[in-house]
């Protein structure tokens, strides 16, 4: 049996009110932790503007979509079988539409900076991801300006340009996720191969530790990424079922940055494991180089010189030839030492190399 509209719509809302319930608790620990920090940075001052902004817009569109569906259910009948959830171009969908546009442009853009920062802040990652952070933000102006120019009425399904516009919409920030998500994993795996080969523990094994698995699927964002990917494929289907999931999304594109802004707080995210191994590794560059020449290939040096410091050193043999002419015959002496970086090295003493040093005499 398909799902109806009416279900859809209402279903959607108290989904919506449910995860509203959920951010809002989310939104007040990371507001919290955001201004109990006592040196307030750009960095902190600009996440507690975006984070009270992403807040007040999903909630606003919370708010709008329960006065959609009082006024549906309560005044106009829409359960009896009314057709006022067909009207895609009424002002409260493109309303709806504005106010989740704000905040997946503002999400993605705290997705955007998180894969920016792990990269070092790369001018190839800002370009990249600033292009794709372009394309959403055009998508949304077109869609939210092509609903609101839509004849009454009319159904986003059987229009063409509703249609082009929102699929646009979708898989612009979609692709966009998917780009940052990809970022991540491939930071997270370069680090974790370079910490399994020093440590024997991979980076992935350390964090889940210490984070346990949901702060890993935060980190990558496949779950945010799969949700937009569902969204894409009920829209593209027909199916109301994309009415809930876009309700839903108008709260998790909210959650997802929120917990990432929550997580740099706590300093618990990957970035601070890499940024420290960076540190590490910028603060000691004869073990990164040891390390680098172990990766490249061979070597013969033992698993104790990677964990102790040592130098090179020449190793000889010294030998000494004296010759005497007392007696009959006289006799030549041929004394062999060790000779280590230029200095010779005596190897009798306590160490039971009394006979180390090798004599030899013989007439001549």
């Amino acid at each position: 049996m398909a799902l109806s509209l009416p279900s859809a719509y209402f279903i959607a809302l108290g989904l919506e009110i449910l995860l509203n319930g959920m951010y809002t608790s989310l939104f007040i620990a990371s507001m919290y932790l955001l201004l109990r920090k006592k040196k307030k940075t750009k960095v902190i001052i600009i996440m507690t503007v975006v984070n009270s902004i992403m807040w007040a817009v999903a909630t606003s569109h919370m708010s709008v979509s329960f006065q959609q569906n009082y006024v549906a259910f309560l005044k106009q009948h829409a359960a009896d079988g009314s057709d006022v959830f067909e009207d895609n171009a009424s002002p409260t969908i493109y309303s709806q539409l504005s106010l989740e546009s704000i905040n997946i442009v503002l999400g993605d853009s705290i997705v955007i900076w998180r894969a920016w920062t792990l990269w070092s802040r790369k001018t190839w990652v800002i370009i990249t991801s600033a292009t794709l952070l372009t394309g959403t933000t055009a998508a949304a102006v077109g869609l939210v300006r092509a609903f609101a120019t839509a004849p009454p009425g009319i159904s986003v399904f059987d229009n063409a340009s509703l249609s082009s516009w929102a699929i646009a919409f979708i898989a612009s920030t979609l692709v966009t996720n998917v780009w940052a998500t990809t970022l991540v994993a491939y930071r997270t795996w370069t680090h974790s191969r370079i910490i399994r080969e020093i440590t024997g523990e991979g980076l992935r094994d350390r964090f889940r530790r210490q984070n346990g698995v949901l702060s890993l699927l935060i980190e990558s964002g496949v779950f945010y990424s799969t949700t937009w990917f569902i969204a894409i494929i009920a829209f593209i289907c027909g199916n109301n079922g994309v009415y809930i999931v876009v309700d839903m999304l108008s709260q998790l594109t909210a959650i997802y940055p929120t917990l990432i802004i929550t997580l740099v707080c706590l300093q618990s995210t990957l970035e601070v494991a890499i940024s420290t191994f960076d540190q590490t590794t910028r603060d000691n560059p004869e073990w990164a180089e040891r390390n680098r020449r172990r990766r490249n290939g061979p070597s013969i040096v033992s698993g104790t010189s990677m964990a102790y410091p040592m130098q090179p050193m020449k190793i000889g043999m010294k030998t000494t030839t004296q010759t005497t002419t007392s007696g009959p015959t006289g006799f030549e002496t041929t004394t062999e030492d060790i000779v280590i970086d230029g200095k010779p090295q005596s190897l009798s003493g306590g160490d039971g190399w009394d006979d180390a040093d090798k004599v030899t005499s013989h007439a001549v």
